[in-house]
Formats: C-alpha cells, sequence, structure tokens
C-alpha cells in the first residue's frame, strides 16, 4: 500500500485529474438518477377480480371465491390468499415469497383460472390476474371544474369521453377512477299492468330493443365491375326510434310498440355519489398506478397531458392536481439532501475547531463532495434511485466519510511532531494507520452485509440503505489514501489566515482540548490502578439503561409525517345521500377555518363501478371520506390535528368517524387496509364469529387501549330476501337467475343498450314506474310473465322476509375469518392487546391471530437479529484475522453490549419506539464501535513496539488515539442532528436510527477510550492476553 501512497503524492496532477473524471461524471449521473420514495421493490403480490352481478357476499363466497381460491391454491411460492367476497364481486389477493418471478407466477395463476373457469357460473364474468392492488391508494388525484354553470351537468361526460381516455393510455397508469358529477341516461319506466295485459315480459323488451339497436353488415353486392357492401341500418338516432320498437303483438297480431306502455324519456341519472373540492362540488378522477411504477415519473407525464387538456379545453374545463404522492416524495429528498448539506457543514466546523486552522479541515472536506458524487455515479451504475433509504443511508453516513481521512491526518501530524519531512510524514503517516483503517472500513461494510442478504421485505427495503452506507464508505476509503496524502503534500507552502479564528476560536479550542486530554488522564491513570469504580458505573449505567426497554414503545416502523390524512364518515344504515353530504359539508367548514389545512378533497356516496371503494368498505350513501391535506410550510402535527378534531366531532351523535394517518408508509404497503392493531378472528359461522369480534372490540375500548377501531363484520344491513319455491317456480318452468334478473330489472333497473343522440353516448334502462313497487306489499304482489305466456304473482312462488345480511365475506386461506382493525394508543402497545385476546374464551374450531403490527414486528425483528448475531460473528472473524489473536477479538466483541448504555433512555426521552429503524441503528453501531477500539489497539501495539511498559502503554495510547476518535465521533454526531432533529418531512423515518449510533457513539467514547486500556492493560499483566508483536514471532513460540 505505501507504494500506491507514494505514487500519488508524486504525482499530484494525476491523482487530481482522475478524482476530477470521477466527480465529472457523477455529476452527470446525478441528473439521470430517478427519483422515488423509496426503493422499487416489485410486491409479490397479485390480485384475482372477478364479477358476479347480483349476487349476494355469501353466494360470491360459495359460487367464485372458494372455487378459486381452492384452484389457485396449487401455485407454487405462495405465502398467503386472503378474499373479499362483496356483493356482486369477489377479489382475491395473492402473496407470493420474494424469491418468486410475478411474472411466471402470474401465468401459472391464469392457467389455473382457465382450468376452472367452465366451472364457475355462466353470469359470472371472466376472473382478471393483475398486479394492480385494489387496496393500494391513489396516487394522484385531479379536481376538475366547468367553466360555465351550463355546463356543470355535461362537465362528467365530457371528462369521462375527453381526459379519462387518455390518462388511461399513459405507460404504467393501472385504472382512472372518475367520481362526482351527472350522467345522463334514457330512462324507460314501465306501467307493469299496462305490460302484463299486452303479454309482454321484461326479456321480451331486452331482446327487441337489443336486436333493433343495430346496423349490421350484410355481405355485398356486384353492380356492373363493382363490388359495393350492404348493411342493415337500424341503430337508434332519436327518442322516437326507441319509442317506436315494437316488443310484440296482441291477440288480434296487431303490433305492439313500446310507447304503448312505457314513459320514454332523456334524464340524470340518480346521483350515488358526490365529489367535492374545498366546499365546491367538481368531477375527481382517481388515478393508480400499476405495481412497481415510479410515481415521480407518472406525475412527470400526467402535469405534461393536463397542461395539454387546459390548453385545449380552456373554455369547457379547468383541471387542478389537488393531490400528489410526487410532491411528497419530492420534499423528502430535498429534506435528506439538506439533511446531508448540513450534517457536512457541522461536521467541518467541529473540524475547524479541533484542528484549530482552515486548511487542514478544507482538505478533509474535500472527501465529502467527493465521495458522495462518486457514490452517485455508483448508484447510476448499479441502478439505485434517489429515495428515503438510500439518501438516508448517506445522511447517517455523512459524518462517517471524515472518518478514514481523520485517522490517517492524525497519523501525518504525528510523524511531522517527530521531525520528519512534510513528504515522508505524509506517506509513512497514512501507511502507519493503513491496517487501522482498512479494518474500521471492513467493519463498517460486514455489518450491511447480512442485510443485502436477507431475502424478505425487510431485507430488500433495507438493502438499498445498506448498499449506500457502504458505497459511500468505501469510495471514502479510496479518496482518503489518495487525495489526503498528495493534497498535504502539494499544499504544504499553502496556507489560510484568520486572525479573528486564531484569537477568538483556535485559543479557546485549544485550552478546551488541553483540559480533556488532562482529565482524560487523570481519570484513566486512575482506572487503571483501581477498574472496580468504572465497572460499577458502566454496570449500573447498563443495567438502569436495560430497565427502559419494558416501558420504551415497540412499534414496526416510525410514522413519518407527510401532511395529510383521511377522516372515514359513517352515518347509520339507510341515511340517505343528501343527508351524509350536509354532515361532510358541516365538516368540512369546521376544518377550512384552519389555517394549517391547504386541501380538502372529498368523496360522498359511492359511484357504481367503483370497486376499490367497494374494496375498502366506502359504497353506500351513508358514507363518505375527506382527505386533508395540510400546506407544505405547514409546522402543525398531523397526529396532534387528528386528536383535535377526534374531540371536535365527537359530538356528532350517530355518525362513527374512523381517522386514518397517510405517515405509516412501510406498513401501508405491508397491510393496505390495516392500522397497527390487526387481529384475525378464525372461523366458519359467521354469526359467531361477529359475536367474537364485538366482545374483543368492548374489551379494547374499556381498557382504552386503542381508537378508531372497527371490524370487517360490524356492517350488517337490513334487506329482504325474497325465497322462491324452487317446486312451484320449476312447475312453470322458472328458474332463479330468470326470476332474479326480473325482479331486479323492476325496481333497479337494468342497461339494456347503448344510443348515441346529439353526439352523447347514453346508457338505455329499463326499469318499473317507482308507484309500481314504492311498497313491499306492492313489491310483492307484482307479477311475473312464465314462458307460456301465463301471469303469476310473486307471492305465489315464494315468501319475503327482512333479514340482517353480512356486506362482505373476509377469508384467510381456507377459513373466514373476523378481521379487527384499529390504531394502538401512544401509550399502548401490542402486548395491552395481547393479554387482552388472552381472556377471551372460543369455542372449538376457533382461533385468533394476530397481524399488522404485530407480525410485522416479528417478521422483521427475526431477520434484522440474525443480521446483528451475523454481524457481530464477521466482526469477531475480521478482528482475529487483523491481530492474529481470538484473545483479543472476543475481548472486544464481548464488551459490545456496553453500546446499549444509554440508548433506550435516549429513544425514550427523545418521544421514540423502538422501531426496525433503531434496530438498525444498532447493527450499524456494531461496526462503529470496533472501530474506535481497533484504532486503539492498533496504538497499544505500536507503544509496546517503542518498549513502553504495560501501563504506559495503555495511558499513552489512550492519549494519542483521543483526538482522532474525538474527531470522528463528533463529525459523525453533528452530521446526524439534521436528522434527528427531523428539520424536513420525511426524516422521522431515519430519525430513531440517528438516535441511537449518536447515543452509541458516546457510549463507545467511553468503551474505547476508558473501558478497553483497563480491559487490556489487566489482561496484558496476568498474560492471559500477550501482546503479539509479530505474528511470525508468535508461531514461534
Amino acid at each position: 500500500m505505501i507504494g500506491f501512497i507514494r505514487f500519488c503524492t508524486e504525482r499530484p496532477v494525476s491523482v487530481l485529474m482522475g478524482w476530477t473524471a470521477v466527480i465529472l461524471f457523477g455529476i452527470i449521473a446525478l441528473g439521470k438518477i430517478k427519483i422515488t420514495l423509496l426503493p422499487e421493490i416489485s410486491f409479490p403480490r397479485v390480485t384475482v377480480i372477478t364479477d358476479y352481478p347480483n349476487a349476494s357476499p355469501q353466494e360470491v363466497e360459495n359460487m367464485i371465491t372458494k372455487p378459486l381460491t381452492d384452484s389457485i391454491g396449487t401455485v407454487g411460492g405462495i405465502e398467503k390468499i386472503t378474499s373479499e367476497s362483496l356483493e356482486g364481486l369477489s377479489i382475491i389477493t395473492v402473496q407470493f415469497s420474494f424469491n418468486v418471478s410475478v411474472d411466471y407466477a402470474i401465468i401459472e395463476l391464469r392457467e389455473k383460472i382457465d382450468l376452472i373457469r367452465d366451472a364457475l357460473p355462466q353470469e359470472a364474468g371472466k376472473p382478471i390476474a393483475t398486479r394492480f392492488d385494489p387496496s393500494a391508494s391513489s396516487f394522484q388525484e385531479i379536481a376538475i371544474f366547468p367553466k360555465s354553470e351550463e355546463d356543470s351537468k355535461s362537465i362528467r361526460t365530457f371528462v369521462r369521453d375527453n381526459v379519462k381516455v387518455y390518462l388511461e393510455r399513459i405507460e404504467g397508469m393501472a385504472y382512472v377512477q372518475i367520481s362526482g358529477g351527472f350522467e345522463k341516461e334514457v330512462k324507460v319506466e314501465i306501467d307493469s299492468e299496462k305490460m302484463n295485459a299486452y303479454g309482454i315480459s321484461i326479456p321480451d323488451i331486452k331482446r327487441y330493443v337489443t336486436s333493433s339497436n343495430i346496423n349490421s353488415p350484410a355481405g355485398s353486392l356486384q353492380v356492373g365491375n363493382k363490388d359495393l357492401l350492404l348493411r342493415t341500418i337500424g341503430e337508434y338516432s332519436s327518442l322516437q326510434d326507441i319509442r317506436d320498437t315494437i316488443v310484440g303483438s296482441n291477440q288480434q297480431g296487431v303490433p305492439i310498440d313500446l310507447a304503448s306502455f312505457s314513459e320514454i324519456k332523456t334524464l340524470y341519472k340518480e346521483r350515488t355519489g358526490i365529489s367535492r373540492y374545498n366546499g365546491k362540488d367538481c368531477v375527481i378522477l382517481y388515478l393508480y398506478k400499476e405495481s412497481g411504477k415510479n410515481a415521480v415519473e407518472l406525475s412527470e407525464r400526467v402535469s405534461q397531458e393536463l397542461v395539454s387538456v387546459n390548453e385545449r379545453f380552456k373554455d369547457k374545463l379547468k383541471a387542478k392536481v389537488v393531490y400528489d404522492e410526487a410532491v411528497f416524495i419530492k420534499d423528502s429528498v430535498s429534506g435528506l439532501v439538506s439533511s446531508l448539506i448540513v450534517g457536512a457543514l457541522l461536521a467541518f466546523l467541529i473540524l475547524v475547531f479541533i484542528i484549530r486552522n482552515l486548511k487542514t479541515p478544507f482538505i478533509l472536506l474535500s472527501i465529502i463532495p467527493t465521495s458522495l458524487l462518486a457514490t452517485f455515479l455508483c448508484f447510476y451504475v448499479t441502478g439505485i434511485s434517489l429515495n428515503m433509504m438510500s439518501l438516508g443511508g448517506l445522511a447517517l453516513g455523512i459524518g462517517m466519510l471524515f472518518d478514514t481521512s481523520n485517522v490517517i491526518f492524525s497519523s501525518i501530524e504525528r510523524n511531522l511532531e517527530k521531525g520528519k519531512g512534510v513528504s515522508d510524514a505524509a506517506v509513512q503517516g497514512a501507511n502507519e494507520v493503513i491496517g487501522s483503517v482498512v479494518s474500521a472500513t471492513l467493519t463498517t461494510v460486514i455489518v450491511f452485509l447480512p442485510i443485502i442478504f436477507i431475502k424478505s421485505f425487510i431485507g430488500i427495503l433495507f438493502s438499498e440503505m445498506a448498499v449506500a452506507i457502504v458505497i459511500s464508505i468505501l469510495v471514502s476509503f479510496i479518496a482518503s489514501i489518495s487525495i489526503i496524502p498528495t493534497l498535504y503534500v502539494t499544499l504544504q507552502n499553502f496556507s489560510i489566515e484568520s486572525p479573528w479564528l486564531e484569537k477568538n476560536v483556535f485559543l479557546k479550542s485549544e485550552s478546551i482540548y488541553e483540559q480533556i486530554l488532562g482529565n482524560y488522564e487523570k481519570r484513566i491513570s486512575e482506572y487503571l490502578d483501581n477498574p472496580k469504580k468504572l465497572i460499577f458505573y458502566l454496570g449500573l449505567g447498563l443495567l438502569l439503561s436495560l430497565q427502559f426497554i419494558c416501558v420504551l414503545p415497540k412499534e414496526f416502523m416510525p410514522n413519518v409525517d407527510n401532511g395529510e390524512f383521511t377522516i372515514h364518515i359513517e352515518t347509520p344504515q339507510g341515511t340517505s345521500l343528501q343527508k351524509t353530504t350536509d354532515i361532510t359539508e358541516s365538516m368540512e367548514r369546521t376544518l377550512s377555518e384552519n389555517s394549517s389545512i391547504e386541501h380538502l378533497i372529498s368523496k360522498i356516496g359511492y359511484e357504481k363501478d367503483d370497486f376499490i371503494a367497494k374494496k375498502k368498505g366506502g359504497a353506500g350513501s351513508n358514507k363518505a371520506t375527506i382527505r386533508v391535506i395540510l400546506k407544505d410550510n405547514s409546522r402543525a402535527s398531523t397526529k396532534g390535528l387528528i386528536e383535535k378534531y377526534r374531540n371536535k366531532f365527537n359530538s356528532l351523535s350517530g355518525v362513527k368517524i374512523i381517522y386514518e394517518n397517510g405517515g405509516d408508509i412501510v406498513a401501508n404497503i405491508l397491510s393496505p387496509e390495516a392500522g397497527r392493531l390487526n387481529l384475525e378472528i378464525h372461523g366458519e359461522d359467521l354469526l359467531t364469529l361477529r359475536n367474537i369480534g364485538s366482545s374483543i372490540i368492548q374489551k379494547i375500548q374499556s381498557a382504552k387501549a386503542a381508537v378508531d377501531i372497527r371490524s370487517s363484520m360490524e356492517e350488517t344491513r337490513k334487506e329482504y330476501a325474497i325465497e322462491f319455491d324452487p317446486v312451484k317456480a320449476t312447475s312453470l318452468n322458472l328458474t332463479n337467475e330468470y326470476l332474479a334478473g326480473y325482479v331486479r330489472t323492476a325496481n333497479f333497473g337494468s342497461n339494456i343498450t347503448r344510443v348515441k343522440l346529439d353526439g352523447e353516448e347514453l346508457d338505455v334502462r329499463i326499469s318499473f314506474r317507482k308507484k309500481d313497487i314504492d311498497s313491499v306489499e306492492k313489491f310483492f304482489y307484482m307479477n311475473v310473465k312464465t314462458p307460456t305466456g301465463e301471469l303469476v304473482r310473486l307471492s305465489q312462488i315464494g315468501e319475503i322476509k327482512e333479514i340482517d345480511s353480512q356486506s362482505s365475506v373476509l377469508r384467510s386461506g381456507n377459513s373466514r375469518i373476523n378481521a379487527i382493525y384499529g390504531e394502538l394508543k401512544e401509550d399502548s402497545d401490542i402486548s395491552t392487546i395481547e393479554s387482552i385476546v388472552s381472556s377471551i374464551k372460543l369455542p372449538p374450531g376457533y382461533s385468533i391471530r394476530f397481524g399488522g403490527e404485530k407480525e410485522n414486528i416479528e417478521k422483521s425483528y427475526k431477520d434484522l437479529l440474525f443480521a446483528f448475531l451475523m454481524a457481530a460473528l464477521l466482526i469477531y472473524m475480521l478482528l482475529a484475522s487483523q491481530f492474529q489473536s481470538l484473545k483479543v477479538s472476543l475481548v472486544m466483541i464481548c464488551t459490545i453490549p456496553l453500546m446499549f448504555i444509554g440508548i433506550f433512555p435516549g429513544l425514550f426521552l427523545f418521544g421514540k419506539s423502538f422501531n426496525i429503524s433503531a434496530f438498525l441503528g444498532l447493527v450499524l453501531l456494531l461496526g462503529v464501535v470496533v472501530d474506535n477500539a481497533s484504532l486503539y489497539y492498533e496504538y497499544l501495539i505500536l507503544m509496546k513496539k517503542e518498549g513502553l511498559s504495560n501501563k504506559k502503554a495503555a495511558l499513552e495510547s489512550g492519549k494519542i488515539v483521543l483526538r482522532p476518535i474525538l474527531m470522528n465521533n463528533l463529525t459523525s454526531m453533528l452530521g446526524l442532528l439534521p436528522v434527528v432533529f427531523e428539520l424536513q418531512r420525511g426524516a422521522e423515518f431515519q430519525s430513531p436510527m440517528a438516535i441511537v449510533v449518536i447515543i452509541g457513539l458516546l457510549s463507545s467514547f467511553v468503551f474505547s477510550l476508558f473501558l478497553l486500556p483497563v480491559f487490556f492493560y489487566r489482561l496484558h499483566s496476568i498474560n492471559i492476553i500477550p501482546i503479539v508483536l509479530h505474528p511470525e514471532k508468535a508461531k514461534k513460540k
């Protein structure tokens, strides 16, 4: 290595040009790297969606969900299958292992679906397997307002035909849901008595209208030398065409047209959903991206399309992006970049204070931009994006980039003090500590190797952070051993003078350092002679610190305040859309009074084709949501606002309100529909599952351990069930399918065709007049025409009764489940819920399983514990190889638990939980703590080589490494301060890790400079661990 260092010092221009090239390529690469919120994780989740019109949830479960689940379950690599059976819809979610190729899995899954397709009901739609997750949230929302009041009712149709279709064509767009506004239709209101009198049936109307509204090719006709195409014209072009449609004839053969017993008119459909932005009615487009696609890139494409839309249709509408996930992503990345810069500047200032000149800190500072830009070049080459993980890794490691250069600088200074020339001091000083800095670099690299090899979500999520730290540390090592000696020699005659700093800063700095050195020498001498006091203090500190584990909250991930939350509103079953709207408007007015809030996006009721709302339980005229988005510069806490409005809106009687904090980013990816509390009650009987769930919810509410608690089975609704007598129906040649279709068309209506009127394509919907079926009695006495022409009342072939119906049925694997969701209170953790659940007596065949927070914690902690232990083992092996002594390495490793001193109290005082971020901080600390210990032992060997006694060597080694360890620890700690204080949104993710590292660095300072000297002095004195001066001599012995 000395040859390489000497080469660099003798050819400074070559070194400068080489690193300048790296910097230039790094700048170019930085402009090309993708920006994302998290690493581009291809989440191995596939959703199978199947329509089964008019079927109840239980029918969907039995006829669609269970057969499909049984067939899909034979596909290899599946971790978990969950399903939800809703009215007319089956949604099956298949979770694969991370080592499975989802593209191949989808092919196999579709093959399994095709095998069972013929066994599904004929009325069922084709099952669609897609990587789009209906539980996922929209990444962008666009509010569209008409330019004039005249266009307010036609704007939805215009947007559907001229805006939505273009957005759906954007690559990476999975789905665009339109909400709000009005839709026009052609309504055919049938007078049932007249229809029956004419002997016409609903199937007759459907058949004649559908077959009449068609243009059909009729081949070609040869006329002379030409072939002319023939086609029949029948498509409707006016309402009169529909009215004139012949749908049958009477006994005398006189044709009967549709207008004879129907009123046909164009009108606006009865609204089932309303969308509002900041208190104003509008049309909103909800944009959903495909799994794994880049939200920032998609957002930019959408923005470009919207510029074109606003320009092309400026007289008709105004489109505005009211929610954009990309804004938070960019803000988070920008915040981490700011933390990087501030951290580097703070580290530079402490170097100026400790080193007491300006030239050397600027030389050391050159390592930072060089290392970062070289790291960005590596990011570009390896395909790593700029995200919270990769940039978070750099923000955490920014101070550590000084470590190698600090150690080399201190060694060069020490050689200069011995009277060596600048060139020799630079070369020999760097070479003298090369073993230590190589060891320090390798220990940091080694601690992250196990994380990179964890093949789970956590391993994939944090691997980019690990890679970012590893690459930056390796690059800083190469830069330090080449740039620092070179610049030291090249700039030996260059100086930066500052009389003010000399007088006001450097003199004080020197005085403070001398005091620290004097106090250290006094204390270490005392502890070398009497180590019991030191061991007592450290042992007591460790015991007290470990006590905080019991009171420290545990959670899966730190909650990131992304400046938004959602309010879910549910009024009593049967509440009209208008009443729900009135309640929502009242809440909007209260929210709009808060100056911190910028956007209020409300969705009241539902869209009939919105299967995403159905999946999330949000379909119904009694339901609404308000997405609340804070201003970018607002410092208001999302949690604080939720608590404020929870107390304020509690006075709304009969209204159930659930608050959803949008900040639990990673947990939302893993379990989008669940909160931190997630229980699954497994069993078969729906009533029993519901009762167990109610009992658990009551106990949790009594214990006040959670808020916003809800059950997947708490939503039942009153409905009238018509049960037909199969014997009577069969005798009349009536099938259940025929009767169900007849009843649905009579009541709700049925879209039978589409017609183009005045350039607008409209649905044609037939139904009975409202006054003919405005009561149960009238409905039940409705006549049904049999295939033979006989009229039969419904009451003659069936009975009607009022029942409680479950709105959805959930399954996990082969078992039905009742899922309990909620948010744990700040002063509660999952152990409180566990004690409540353990007190519940379950009937045979029923069980309770924790999902959500507890499941994620158990899986992730298991993975990270493996990483921690593997890292400790690898470090031991590295140290043993470096020092050629198993005993020395064992002493260093066995004292690692002392780094826990202060960590748990520190997290508690900062109001943080113990989560994955904090756990990863412990893994990172392993390498840092051992770096300092390794540096001390290197100098201990050096002092012994110079002939010092055991005690003198232990004392002098500590004095020599005091400054480099101070510099390393302080630069690392100050580099992390911007992350600790969460100066930007998104920093909450790395904050617990930064706190752990800072406190651990403080502990490692005591460990390296006090405990290790005492240990080695005592063990050397009794010859348990002899100093190994030369490995080859040790072998001879």
